[in-house]
């Protein structure tokens, strides 16, 4: 029996994928990748391209949005496909939901990056000094946007302290990971729309 394709996934979706049922699961092996490697896409590039090389010729399946330069490049088709999304949160919720909330300028936080904002913020963009991160924030956003996959309880504590800090509403959005599981069963069944 030839070996399930490998799923290459980002590890802001590491939960999701865990949480698929059972059916879903058996017709891939998961592969993730530090998500903080979105921050640094040169990184990212060289990590994937070791993921594929690694794979040895098995066929992949990339869970990832746009997030380096020749993403297209990686994953061209056939033996590797990536589902459609310029990124984890139009995956996660649809163009047409993640357009709109993109045009009220909204600020995205996965359940991952929902626990590790400060890092983000801190260590990745530098923005240390809380005053200096909320003028960052409030010049180009008008709220944060939580997307609720259900992958884990409800971070309220660290979802109230960036809505503090960054002085904006917080909204949440519960799509669960239905568009995320679709997205993967319709590359494994060849119907992603590329």
């Amino acid at each position: 029996m030839a070996d399930p394709p490998v799923l290459l996934a980002c590890g802001i979706f590491a939960r999701e994928v865990e949480g698929l049922e059972s059916a879903l699961r058996e017709r891939f092996e998961p592969v993730f990748l530090d998500s903080m490697m979105h921050m640094k896409p040169a990184r990212l590039d060289a990590a994937l391209r070791d993921q594929i090389a690694r794979a040895a010729g098995r066929p992949i399946v990339a869970l990832f949005g746009d997030c380096c330069p020749l993403m297209q490049d990686l994953f061209p088709g056939a033996a590797r496909r990536r589902t459609p999304g310029e990124n984890c949160i139009e995956i996660a919720l649809g163009k047409e939901r993640y357009r709109e909330l993109r045009r009220r300028s909204s600020f995205f936080l996965m359940p991952e990056w929902a626990q590790r904002w400060e890092e983000v913020f801190d260590r990745e963009l530098g923005l240390r000094e809380p005053g200096l991160a909320r003028e960052f924030m409030q010049s180009a956003m008008r709220e944060l946007v939580y997307i609720d996959t259900g992958s884990i309880p409800l971070p309220k504590g660290a979802l109230a302290l960036a809505a503090e800090r960054f002085g904006l509403p917080l909204r949440i959005e519960s799509p669960g990971v239905a568009r995320i599981a679709e997205a993967i069963r319709a590359v494994l069944d060849d119907r992603s729309d590329d």
